[in-house]
């Protein structure tokens, strides 16, 4: 079963990620638990508990650069999508997220970024 974490600081973010991957996913036939995350401590919590196979981190900042290195050096193999309103593309790379969005994130940008978790 994928377990795909959502960490967004806005409640209306974490709402809209959530829904997106959810009907992106069931139209594809997976099912799978998606859990939203407003804090950070409590993201990590969970991570190191049952790692996440999927997340999208949308903290704005740095807060969104330390976030993602933290999540890749507790969960090597997750797959990440990072929507920033900073331009961390490069970090992006050579922390292997598997997509990187700057924001404002449009629905048919996120969507391309979920594209990639079944590439």
């Amino acid at each position: 079963m994928y377990r795909i974490a959502v960490l967004a600081e806005q409640e209306a973010e974490r709402q809209r990620y959530a829904e997106q991957i959810t009907r992106f996913c069931e139209s594809k036939g997976l099912f799978p638990q998606v859990v939203q995350y407003d804090d950070q401590e409590r993201f990590f919590e969970a991570a190191q508990k049952d790692a996440p196979t999927n997340a999208v981190i949308a903290l704005s900042g740095v807060a969104g650069l330390n976030a993602t290195e933290h999540l890749r050096s507790l969960c090597p193999v997750c797959r990440m999508i990072w929507c920033s309103d900073l331009d961390f593309s490069l970090h992006a790379f050579r922390l292997r997220a598997d997509y990187f969005l700057l924001k404002p994130v449009s629905k048919e940008a996120f969507q391309l970024g979920l594209y990639t978790w079944l590439a």
